[in-house]
Parts: structure tokens; sequence; C-alpha cells
């Protein structure tokens, strides 16, 4: 993990038990680009209508910001790193 206040990157390492998801609201994103890197498993994102399969190795950086839901809808844990820009 990284993270420091007068910096505008943080990255941190999820993982994400099977069968869990995450919803996080559009005003979350309101200052921030942010990019999912899969390190293990997979992870299943959906961004407005759209869904994403992303498997180990794959990115994804997020649109404009948008009610964004993060899913683990594997048998085995998933390990994502969150990349995040604040402007």
């Amino acid at each position: 993990m990284f993270s420091r206040p007068d910096h505008p990157v943080e990255t941190v390492e999820v993982e994400l038990p099977p069968g869990q998801r995450v919803t996080l609201p559009a005003s979350s994103y309101a200052h921030i680009r942010q990019v999912v890197w899969v390190r293990s498993g997979d992870l299943v994102i959906h961004e407005g209508g759209d869904r994403h399969e992303l498997a180990p190795g794959d990115c994804l950086g997020f649109g404009p910001p948008g009610e964004v839901t993060i899913a683990n809808e594997a048998v085995q844990p998933c390990t994502y790193v969150v990349v995040l820009a604040r402007s």
C-alpha cells in the first residue's frame, strides 16, 4: 500500500472473498481516476451498463463517475490492486 496526503497517487491491494461484492456510488469517484489490476482470481466489474470480466493480469481504468459494483463470482478469492490518482 502507498498513501501520502501530499501525493496525488495511492495504491492498495485488496483480497475479495468468493461470492462477495462491493458497490461504490458515483460520488466516490468525483475527484479521482482509478485503475484496477487483477493479480489472482477472477473479478467482475459492473460499470454503468457494462460488464467487465477480468482475469489475472487484466487491468481496467474507470470511465466518468458512475456507480460501480466489484464482484467475485468465483469460488476462489480474488486479489487485485487499485491505483488511484486525485485531481
